[in-house]
């Protein structure tokens, strides 16, 4: 038929390959404008170039194809804008983490891995209000960001979170996340604990710099015990850069 295209000469046309252009096809996201019934052999029309091409584009950019149709076939401009810029945030905060990571990773390779400074302390049971869910590691910070914003604060004690063994050797686990309560009705009692304690000061993609140590010290002292292990949040409010989190391992007795 005059005017229309065969599919190896609309892949050229538009950089995608025949096997992308069939797939997208079953798809229905970019439909031929013929089909041979003897051949099979699909055909295109010159004004789908411009499609086909945006869609080469938003893959290029990682768009999933369900994300891809939506925009495509968005009725309205802002519903199209709509689209696009959720795709873009998701790629800002990837970009972000691959940022993180990669400071992380220099840090680990340029620097002499420092020492931790440890204290001890021992915490009597404790008081607090809290919220305990099964979480994957990958849900740990968005819930305990929910429970900063949803657990009432009387100023006792800064949020901790408990984080069981299981988080750490399956990926996934029971976490507890509370504040201390002494004029507050409380909601649970945190069992007393012995604990090794570690400052860590920066991001909390980066608290593993502070495990580390801390974790080998302890096995030092021969005192590391099964039991959940703590973080406290001593000002989440503060610039990631500037945060100070105490990391803490629980021990079998404090030691003398």
């Amino acid at each position: 038929m005059p005017g229309t295209i065969p599919i190896g000469e609309f892949a050229k046309m538009t950089h995608l390959t025949v096997k992308a252009l069939r797939h997208y096809h079953r798809l229905g996201l970019l439909e031929p404008t013929r089909v041979d019934p003897y051949t099979g052999l699909r055909f295109y029309e010159p004004g789908q170039v411009v499609p086909a091409r945006t869609i080469r584009r938003l893959r290029e950019l990682d768009m999933p194809l369900a994300d891809i149709k939506a925009l495509l076939t968005a009725p309205r401009p802002a519903d199209r804008d709509r689209v696009l810029l959720s795709h873009l945030d998701r790629l800002e905060s990837e970009l972000d983490r691959t940022r993180v990571a990669i400071d992380g990773l220099r840090r680990l390779l340029e620097e002499p891995a420092a020492e931790a400074v440890v204290r001890y302390r021992t915490v009597p049971a404790t008081p607090a209000v809290g919220m305990t869910r099964h979480v994957v590691r990958t849900e740990v910070g968005a819930f305990c960001q929910e429970a900063f914003v949803t657990l009432p604060d009387d100023g006792t004690g800064p949020l901790t979170a408990l984080f069981p063994e299981e988080l750490f050797t399956e990926g996934e686990g029971e976490v507890t996340v509370f504040r201390p309560v002494t004029r507050l009705t409380a909601t649970l009692v945190v069992p007393a604990a012995e604990l090794a304690v570690a400052v860590h000061r920066g991001r909390y993609e980066d608290l593993d710099e502070t495990y580390g140590p801390l974790g080998a010290h302890v096995a030092d002292l021969g005192l590391a015990i099964p039991g959940p292990l703590r973080e406290i949040y001593l000002d989440p409010h503060l610039d990631v850069a500037e945060r100070r989190t105490e990391v803490c391992w629980p021990l079998s007795r404090h030691p003398r």
